[in-house]
């Protein structure tokens, strides 16, 4: 019988476990092959009280492997054990010893990390296989370094993808690792780190030896709020106690530790003498998620030791009970025991494929540390391991490494529940949608969560401002269908309908611009692709919309003052030449007639100022009444036409050449964060506005020009404010209609442009209320009279012009005034003229008198002469004659006044000297 002895040593919870088997078994006839271990026995130190680390599980595997007559028939698994305390240097004394001593070991079964590392360093010199149950570092993949290691423990970095997975999963693009600096857990930070990165996923990472409160200090500066803990159980409680104490605990944060710590591991040990209770641990550790590899199988398919997991934990309970082990959870490497007792079956399965793959001349112990041949079979048996054990399928890699699922849990309530697993080779994840977070509803943000706050318009600004717009076009639309029903009517005819339907057309784009304008809002909101077309869209139809219907009044008030202005030329030329003529022509008849004494001599007394007055008002008559006939012609509509499309034109080449040399493209003003009272979002409030890189010249482009256009329209409608033409029958209110638009525009342009440019709701307002109080109230201006007049005047009432005949039409102001003055005049020259008919009445009563009374003297005097009557009655029936014409000839009664003026102020010359009545010359009697 030859003894072969293999060196096997267990680690769970960062700690060294160990089993040791009876010398005095009884074998029979079967070769013993021995393996030995070291455990560490220290006490608090996580492993087995009593010194009994994994006993159980080793000696349940033990027993099962050597009951089964199909595995290694005519050999007997035995193990000694020593205590590596998991520390390389002790386990490298060990190894040399178990090397130098009899008998020669087979394999080496190693358990924690570190001790793995270097013994696995060391095995391939002396052709030995080494299986390792405990060793989860990631550096252990590497296979020209370890060249003959496998492991039943899956690695650290098995977990990697499901972490990086749930940060997919919860929407958690930034994390941080907390590690202990140690060798298996730097190796895994740095794998997770370029997983996570790979998935554009930021990564920070802070380490700590021995004592965190430093670490935890610049994870609480950096606002960490998601946290990767990779580190051992005594760590694990340190770095849980600074979380209470500095607040990185609770529905903000959430943490991630390993999964093969004891279900109760954050309970404080005495010995730790920890600055925390209980109850605060807890309350810290609570909802709290943990990653593991599978390391007990959770469905209910037979194991090749013919149990399933559940039943081996309840085996392995039982066997800790009957050794007063009653809690579990507190027993460090508990959980790995199914991966201790699934090595023990693999290591019997591969000395079994061995033996039977050797010659028939080589027997397993013929094996020494120089035997290529045995290592070589017996490697290759191991990496062919297949076999469904209580921890799963049981298969390694091509690196050695473990191929298995990682479960997730989380603590809820103080226990650990599962959340799912995670297949990292078929890359799904069973989720069972069981998860909790604290006094929330859903994951909490990885970090502050600054929102964008689109500074849009109100839904109520918006709505409300659409609604009067909207209510402004079907006005417009309503009009225009108005007027064009009563086209035919004088009113309309004659205030130029084309040049109203531009201005109706105008209105309407500048009302329907305020739908883009007020955009984005609330409830709307635009593509960044679209937003530049938007951006132009709105601009060039409120400017159009602004030229149809300005430009359409502009036009007005500038055909009218160019008219105006033409005729008064004209008019002051026709009174300085006509002015002349009708003097002279009023002199020359006056001269010709027998009056031209009296008139001489009147007017030598009175001076010409009746007469000036009297020939200057039939000038301004005559002069009138031709510009008035002048200025009433019928006016063509392409005049009109030619002065918008002027504007049209300069407005098309400015919006031309900005969307060409310049567009406009979307631009993001971001105001300062706003901290929240309250919660865990912060609010930056970002302004999107239209920008181009020349934006301010284009600006003022437009604004001076419109401003001048303006500015102008004011000018013109105060020079033509007392003019009105015929067919232009509208101007005066056209005028009122450019104060409005122009002085609302000048004030509002300034405010908006420079004032309250980054507010939306104020500036969509401003803009708005602008275009809608110039709209209505040119609308209102310019139609409401027309409407009113159509349904208040009939058809009929209408003085249409007809055979040639002139129009009526009102007077201007000043003809007004002028005609007021003429007829007050007129009244007052009709009450003299009464008066001096009167008194000439009378004068020819007197002068029949005087003469009845001188024919009388006379006869008594001659003697009846008879040819003194033919002569007086003549005289006397020129007199009649002259004085009938003097009443009934306008140019006579002009004279007569002054005339009679004369009479009256020398009455004695005819009635006082009586004496010399009979001597009176015939001129004299006929005055």
């Amino acid at each position: 019988m030859i003894d072969r002895w293999i060196w096997w040593i267990f680690w769970g919870c960062q700690l060294v476990l160990a089993y040791s088997e009876n010398d005095d078994d009884e074998v029979g006839d079967r070769v013993v092959l021995n393996f030995a271990g070291t455990f560490p026995m220290q006490s608090g130190s996580g492993g087995w009280a009593g010194g009994q680390a994994c006993h159980p599980a080793v000696q349940m595997a033990l027993r099962d492997v050597n009951n089964n007559k199909n595995i290694l028939p005519g050999y007997y698994i035995n193990m000694t054990n020593n205590d590596s305390m998991c520390q390389p240097g002790l386990a490298i004394q060990q190894l040399y010893d178990f090397l130098y001593l009899e008998p020669k070991k087979l394999m080496l079964l190693a358990g924690c990390s570190p001790v793995t590392t270097v013994l696995a360093e060391a095995a391939h010199v002396f052709n030995l296989v080494v299986l390792s149950y405990g060793g989860s570092s990631p550096a252990l993949s590497n296979r020209k370094r370890f060249k003959t290691l496998f492991r039943t423990h899956p690695s650290a970095n098995m977990q990697n993808p499901t972490r990086v997975h749930l940060m997919n999963k919860f929407n958690w693009k930034r994390f941080t690792i907390l590690m202990s600096v140690e060798e298996v857990f730097v190796s895994t930070a740095k794998d997770l780190e370029r997983q996570a990165r790979h998935a554009k996923i930021k990564v920070d990472r802070q380490s700590f030896y021995g004592d965190p409160s430093d670490a935890m200090k610049t994870l609480q500066r950096q606002d960490a709020r998601i946290i990767v803990g990779l580190f051992y159980e005594t760590e694990a409680r340190k770095v849980l106690c600074q979380a209470y104490q500095d607040g990185l605990y609770g529905s903000k944060y959430v943490w991630f530790f390993i999964g093969w710590f004891a279900d109760t591991w954050f309970i404080p040990k005495k010995e730790e003498h920890l600055n925390c209770t209980a109850e605060e641990m807890a309350k810290a550790a609570e909802y709290h998620f943990t990653t593991e590899s599978v390391m007990l199988s959770p469905d209910e398919t037979k194991s090749i030791g013919n149990m399933t997991g559940k039943e081996f934990q309840q085996r392995l309970t039982e066997v800790l009970r009957r050794q007063n082990q009653n809690d579990t959870a507190n027993i460090g490497g508990f959980p790995e025991a199914p991966l201790a007792y699934d090595a023990v079956w693999a290591l019997a399965l591969a000395f079994n494929c061995t033996m039977h793959n050797l010659p028939k001349h080589i027997l397993l112990q013929n094996f020494d540390y120089n035997n290529t041949e045995i290592k070589s079979i017996l490697f290759q048996c191991v990496e062919q391991t297949n076999f469904r054990g209580v921890s799963g399928n049981v298969k390694f890699s091509d690196s050695g490494d473990r191929i298995a699922r990682t479960q997730i849990e989380q603590l809820q309530n103080g226990k650990y529940k599962i959340m799912g697993y995670y297949d990292t080779t078929t890359v799904k994840m069973d989720w069972y949608n069981s998860e909790k977070w604290n006094n929330r509803t859903g994951p909490p943000p990885d970090s502050l969560v600054i929102l964008r706050e689109i500074l849009t318009v109100s839904t109520w600004v918006y709505y409300t401002m659409s609604s009067f717009a909207t209510l402004g076009i079907v006005l417009c639309i309503l009009i225009y269908l108005f007027t064009r029903k009563h086209q035919k009517r004088l009113i309309i005819i004659q205030s130029q309908s084309e040049c109203n339907n531009l201005l109706i057309v105008g209105c309407s784009l500048c009302l329907f611009s305020l739908f883009l304008i007020g955009l984005p809002m609330q409830d709307i909101l635009i593509p960044e692709e679209i937003f530049s077309f938007l951006c132009h869209a709105r601009v060039t139809i409120l400017l159009f919309g602004f030229t149809f219907a300005y430009g359409s009044m502009f036009a007005k008030v500038w055909i009218v003052h160019r008219m105006g202005a033409t005729e008064n030329q004209q008019l002051a030329s026709r009174q300085k030449d006509e002015y002349k003529p009708l003097l002279s022509n009023f002199s020359e008849k006056e001269e010709n007639t027998p009056w031209e004494g009296i008139r001489t001599l009147i007017s030598t007394m009175v001076g010409r100022q009746a007469l000036v007055r009297k020939s200057s008002g039939q000038a301004y008559g005559a002069l009138l009444e031709k510009r008035n006939t002048v200025l009433n012609q019928p006016i063509a509509p392409s005049k009109f036409y030619l002065i918008v499309l002027g504007l049209f034109i300069i407005d098309t080449i400015i919006i031309t050449g900005w969307i060409l040399l310049d567009p406009l493209v979307l631009n993001e003003q971001k105001f300062p964060v706003k901290e929240p009272e309250h919660g865990e979002e912060a609010l930056q409030p970002v302004f999107q506005q239209c920008k181009s890189e020349h934006q301010d010249i284009w600006t003022g482009i437009i604004l001076g020009y419109k401003c001048l256009l303006l500015v102008f329209g004011l000018f013109l409608s105060y020079e033509t404010r007392n003019l009105k033409l015929r067919f232009v029958n509208d101007s005066r209110l056209v005028g009122l209609a450019i104060y409005n638009v122009a002085v609302v525009t000048l004030i509002t342009a300034p405010v908006v442009t420079l004032l309250i440019h980054g507010q939306a709701n104020a500036n969509f307002a401003f803009i708005s209320l602008t275009v809608i109080i110039c709209t209505y109230i040119s609308m209102g201006l310019i139609f409401g009279p027309k409407i009113r007049h159509i349904l208040k005047v009939p058809p009929g009432a209408d003085e249409v012009q007809q055979n040639g005949s002139v129009v009526k039409t009102e007077m201007s102001k000043p003809d007004q005034k002028r005609l007021e003055m003429l007829k007050m005049e007129n009244e007052t020259l009709q009450k003299q003229i009464e008066e001096k008919e009167r008194r000439i009445h009378e004068c020819k009563e007197r002068l029949e008198l005087l003469a009845i009374e001188q024919r009388k003297n006379c006869e008594d005097n001659n003697g009846g002469n008879i040819e003194s009557d033919n002569i007086n009655a003549p005289l006397l029936s020129e007199v009649n004659r002259k004085s009938s014409i003097t009443y009934s000839t306008p140019t006579t009664l002009t004279t007569t006044i002054p005339l009679m003026d004369f009479i009256n102020g020398h009455p004695g010359q005819i009635s006082e000297n009586e004496d010399d009545r009979c001597s009176t010359s015939s001129d004299e009697i006929l005055l």
